[in-house]
């Protein structure tokens, strides 16, 4: 026996087939692992999959996991992987096609270090095939296996058998790196294991095909045809090198809802960005350390030769620029531009506190960067650290200005709290952070300026931004799309990013001149409101 086992059920719509498969995998598991957990993860069924799951009586824990909507199988996977307790973690179907008998020889492969992954394969010699597969659903596998290996170069035949068997950490690495939803996950995990040292070993199975299966020959082999489309571009841009960061294999929920599921949306550095399931909130996973982040705003930050990456470019030489941008939005505030006292979060070289004389008294710049915080005028108040270790005085300033500030910050709530508890009753938040929602991110896509990895650890849109001000205790004034005075080399350099023809036919006099345009973020003004 091994010492303990985690075994994974992905479950759609699966109310008729599932109890019976929970009972055959109690028993079997009871005869392999010391210690056994079966993980259902409803992948957002219409029917009562959940409830049925939970009826079971079992000697082995069963533990239900719902998702919110249906997001694919393998997605469903990745959540029972995080959620996982034992040093061994396998997965199988809903409609136990296979004896699950198989997963000992695996387990102990992998408890005494033969093989980091253990996988079945039908196609071996020793497998057994009870019913066969109809004719249409034998050729697309055929076809996926030549696909893959003239694709990816995967040398493993069968990359789609239902049976599957990891070493806790390693399944947990790999998962965290899935971008897959759906049926294609298989190849995408063999191929990122492969990339990464990590050594297979293959099994044969018994099988009992299920004239019931829910895989859809055409629809689904269509899409895994372009599932291994983008495998294979991700493979050739390096998205799948043994580059990791630290921790990544590691469960690390949403610093808004704490919620654990998540969807992945960009990768960049080896750095990934992925989606809350639950409130939205786009953050890397997993964050990057203080130590990492406090290295990223070093000397040459504001002046850095890779800008599209970390950065400014000549932060310096479009001081004027910034500061019209910043007179233009305090203008646009009305009354509520102009008081006593004023606090700029992440100020760089303190444009907008510059921008500020004369609207206002006193004016604080919150700047980790010691570089920065060196060139900003001695009549401005300095606090030479970072915003979540400022200590200001509370309930003080008629205007808090966070602006390309947020989206820096790996606990957004607690920042934005901050922010609450500093602004005088009735005093105002200036808030400009990227807008994922915005026309720009919609027509850049991957190539996003925003997507600046990790010195962006959190993105929202306007919608999502609005609704966690309210629930701080905000009164939300105003939401639209943030305008920035800006020369049209800065323009040329954005859309360089994409397509760098931009960038190269500019004369320098044209690259000068200046223009009002949107940005690609959120302008969002928000109030703490007077005590009732």
């Amino acid at each position: 026996m091994v010492r303990g086992l985690s075994l994974v059920v992905p479950a759609f719509n699966e109310e008729a087939r599932l109890p019976a498969t929970l009972r055959v995998a109690s028993r079997a598991l009871q005869a392999i692992a010391a210690r056994a957990e079966i993980l259902v993860v409803d992948d957002g069924s219409v029917d009562a999959t959940s409830a049925v799951a939970r009826a079971v009586v079992s000697p082995v824990p069963i533990r239900v996991l719902r998702q919110n909507r249906n997001l694919g199988k393998g997605s469903a996977v990745a959540r029972g992987v995080q959620a996982a307790q034992y040093e061994l973690i396998a997965f199988t179907d809903a409609d136990s096609p296979y004896d699950l008998g198989a997963l000992e020889p695996m387990a102990r492969a992998v408890e005494t270090g033969l093989a980091e992954i253990a996988i079945g394969a039908r196609d071996l010699p020793g497998s057994e095939i009870n019913r066969g597969y109809g004719r249409l659903r034998r050729v697309s596998g055929q076809a996926l296996s030549t696909l893959t290996f003239r694709l990816l170069g995967l040398p493993i035949r069968d990359s789609q058998c239902g049976l599957k068997l990891f070493r806790a950490e390693v399944a947990r690495e790999l998962f965290a790196m899935r971008r897959v939803q759906g049926f294609g996950f298989d190849f995408e995990i063999l191929i990122l294991a492969l990339v990464r040292g990590y050594s297979i070993k293959r099994f044969p199975v018994r099988l009992t095909h299920d004239d019931d299966s829910r895989l859809q020959v055409l629809r689904d082999s269509a899409r895994m045809f372009f599932d291994l489309l983008a495998v294979r571009r991700r493979l050739r841009r390096g998205g799948l090198s043994r580059e990791a960061r630290p921790g990544l294999g590691q469960q690390l929920d949403c610093p808004l809802c704490a919620g654990a599921g998540f969807v992945e949306r960009a990768e960049r550095r080896g750095w990934r960005m992925v989606e809350c399931e639950d409130c939205g909130l786009w953050r890397l996973r997993p964050m990057p350390s203080d130590i990492e982040l406090l290295a990223l705003y070093g000397d040459d930050y504001f002046q850095s030769p890779l800008a599209q990456d970390v950065g400014y470019d000549g932060y310096g030489s479009d001081g004027e620029l910034r500061c019209e941008t910043f007179r233009r939005r305090l203008l646009a505030l009305g009354r509520a531009g102009t008081g006593e006292r004023m606090v700029d979060v992440g100020g760089g070289y303190g444009f907008m506190a510059d921008a500020a004389r004369g609207h206002f008294a006193e004016r604080w710049v919150v700047e980790p960067s010691a570089s920065a915080a060196a060139r900003i005028a001695p009549d401005h108040h300095l606090a030479a650290t970072s915003w979540q270790d400022a200590r200001l005085p509370a309930s003080t300033f008629d205007l808090v200005s966070m602006q390309d500030a947020l989206e820096h910050l790996p606990e957004p709530r607690r920042a934005l709290e901050q922010a609450f508890e500093s602004l005088r009753p009735g005093g105002r938040l200036l808030l400009v952070t990227p807008d994922r929602a915005s026309v720009l991110a919609r027509l850049q896509g991957e190539d996003w300026v925003s997507l600046k990895f990790p010195e962006h650890v959190v993105l929202f849109d306007g919608a999502g931004l609005a609704a966690l001000l309210r629930d701080l205790g905000f009164e939300v004034c105003s939401v639209r799309a943030a305008r920035q005075v800006v020369s049209i080399g800065f323009l040329a350099e954005r859309a360089g990013r994409a397509r760098p023809f931009f960038e190269r036919v500019l004369p320098a006099w044209l690259r000068a001149m200046a223009l009002e345009v949107p940005s690609g973020s959120i302008e969002i003004v928000a109030q703490r409101p007077h005590p009732t």
